[in-house]
């Protein structure tokens, strides 16, 4: 089965992210597994995203994730629908200063698959190794990393509890595309990225160009 499809989405919001006004019009796309597809171009690019990741609704269009239409699901169904199946990455990594990395990381996890903490514990050192850090740094203060690790902890937080679709919304951290597509490549996960305008060459399987008259799929 697809993991997701979406068929006419139509968006139009006269401020997008405190901004400037965004908008989306008549986008249909199919996203199999174990694929990259990363979008390029303006601010329409990171609304789509959120509305293909469950977090911003559209105005018309249908969405079907794993069969189910999603914009006709109860609202409660519908959040646990998103927590289970997607992971997302920001503007920004979000992390909790006060929390160690391993804490930062862990939360989902914990929230989600509801595991025991030696199954979180062994969860966390394995999405260490997939976001390129050393599992010594699993106990450290996140007041103690630099800005890149920052970002490799957010990667990690967002694959703990293995979601099958990855959202990267427009996280400036072209540094992590390769990471997502490895996940991608290994568990079949479904990954969708905002890259903006930054070449992408060799990093994904596919790119699209929303509200442009052009596509191209690229094998990399």
């Amino acid at each position: 089965m697809t993991p997701l499809q979406c068929q006419h989405i139509t968006c139009r919001r006269p401020s997008w992210n405190g901004r400037v006004p965004s908008a989306v019009r008549d986008f249909s796309a199919n996203f199999s597994e174990g694929i990259t597809t990363v979008f390029q171009g303006g601010e329409e690019s990171g609304l789509l995203l959120s509305i293909l990741g469950m977090i911003e609704p559209p105005d018309s269009g249908e969405i079907r994730v794993f069969g189910e239409a999603v914009l006709k699901m109860e609202t409660a169904a519908a959040h646990r629908l998103r927590d289970s199946a997607f992971g997302y990455l920001f503007t920004h990594p979000h992390l909790l200063p006060s929390f160690t990395v391993a804490e930062n990381i862990a939360m989902p996890y914990l929230r989600i698959c509801g595991n025991a903490i030696e199954a979180a514990r062994e969860r966390v050192a394995e999405v260490l190794e997939m976001a390129e850090l050393d599992r010594a740094c699993a106990n450290l203060a996140i007041g103690d990393l630099d800005e890149e690790a920052h970002w490799r902890v957010a990667f990690a937080r967002s694959i703990v509890h293995s979601p099958k679709i990855l959202v990267a919304v427009s996280p400036p951290a072209l540094f992590l595309l390769p990471l997502a597509k490895c996940y991608a490549e290994q568990t079949g996960a479904t990954v969708l990225w905002n890259a903006g305008t930054a070449d992408v060459s060799g990093l994904c399987d596919r790119i699209l160009y929303p509200g442009a008259a052009k596509s191209s799929t690229v094998l990399g």
